[in-house]
C-alpha cells in the first residue's frame, strides 16, 4: 500500500494511542459544522510542525458522544522540524484540552496503516445497575428496567462467532458486507456497573449500540436467548430492539497482533483507566 500524499517530504510515521471523552465531540472524523477529535489534534500538530498541515489517519470512526481509551491513529512527520515522539507527546498534551490525551507515541514503518493493519478491536459498553448520580450519566446507560446479568450473559453467548450482523446495523443499504466475527463477549460486574466487552475483527456502523439494545432487552427479561438467536438469523434491523445511547460506549483497544487481541481483558471500569 502506497503512503498518502503530503505537501512535505515524509520522514517517519508516528503511531499514537489516544484517549478522549467524547461528550463534547461529533466523533473522531472531521465533518462540517461540528467539532471532531481529529480536528482538535491535527490543529495542535500543525502548530507543533511550524504550520505544516499534518493529517491523521485513524483506525476507525466513533459516533457522537462515544468515548475512547485506546483509539489509534498515525501521521507522517516532515524532515524538519524533527521532533522525537516523546517530545511530541508532551507538547501535544500541553496544547490539547483536558478531555483529549495522547497516551503514547512511537515510530512505526512508513508502510504501516492504522486501519488496514488491525487484528481487531475491543469495545466496552457500561450499564449502570445502581443509583444514577450527576456523573454516572456521562459514561453509562441507566436502563429503566431491572437488569439480570446472567440473562445478559446468556444472550451475549448467542451473538458470538462469524455472522451476518444485518439485524444490528444502522443504514444497512450503505454497507456492502455485514459479515463480521465477534471472538468473545465478556460480561463483568464492577460494583454497581455491568461492563459488556466485545472483542471482534471489526464492527459496523452503530453495531455495538444495536447489540446492546438487544442485550438490555434480554437483561430485562423481554427476550430469551432463543429469541436473540432468531433476531440474529433474521438479518433484519426491524426485528431487533432500539439502539442503545452512545455515552456508555468506549473504544478500549485496537489490536495489531493476534496475541494482543487474545490476551486483552478489561481490568476496571473504562472511565477509570
Amino acid at each position: 500500500m502506497s503512503i498518502e500524499e503530503t505537501p512535505y517530504v515524509p520522514a517517519e510515521r508516528f503511531f499514537m494511542e489516544i484517549a478522549y471523552d467524547g461528550a463534547a465531540y461529533s466523533g473522531w472524523q472531521i465533518q462540517p459544522h461540528c467539532l471532531a477529535v481529529q480536528e482538535v489534534i491535527q490543529t495542535r500538530l500543525t502548530k507543533l510542525y511550524n504550520g505544516l498541515p499534518i493529517h491523521l489517519i485513524g483506525c476507525s470512526r466513533t459516533d457522537t458522544g462515544v468515548h475512547a481509551q485506546g483509539f489509534a491513529a498515525t501521521f507522517l512527520t516532515p524532515e524538519r522540524p524533527s521532533i522525537p515522539p516523546e517530545k511530541v507527546q508532551k507538547a501535544l498534551n500541553r496544547l490539547l484540552p483536558p478531555d483529549v490525551r495522547i497516551r503514547s507515541i512511537k515510530k512505526v514503518p512508513l508502510s504501516f496503516h492504522a486501519r488496514y493493519d488491525t487484528f481487531g478491536k475491543a469495545y466496552t459498553y457500561i450499564l449502570n445497575l445502581g443509583d444514577e448520580t450527576p456523573f454516572t450519566g456521562r459514561y453509562a446507560w441507566k436502563p429503566i428496567h431491572v437488569m439480570d446479568v446472567e440473562k445478559i450473559r446468556a444472550a451475549a453467548a448467542r451473538l458470538t462467532g462469524k455472522n451476518d450482523y444485518s439485524s444490528f446495523v444502522v443504514e444497512r443499504s450503505n454497507i456492502e458486507d455485514a459479515v463480521r466475527t465477534i471472538f468473545r463477549i465478556d460480561v463483568q460486574e464492577f460494583g454497581s456497573f455491568c461492563c459488556v466487552t466485545f472483542v471482534g475483527d471489526g464492527f459496523l456502523y452503530k453495531m455495538i449500540r444495536c447489540l446492546m439494545g438487544t442485550l438490555e432487552s434480554a437483561g430485562a427479561g423481554k427476550l430469551s436467548p432463543d429469541a436473540v438467536s432468531r433476531i440474529l438469523e433474521a438479518k433484519d434491523r426491524s426485528c431487533a430492539p432500539e439502539t442503545a445511547p452512545p455515552q456508555g460506549l468506549f473504544l478500549m483497544k485496537v489490536f495489531y497482533s493476534e496475541e494482543e487481541r487474545n490476551s486483552f481483558r478489561l481490568e476496571k471500569l473504562p472511565f477509570l483507566y
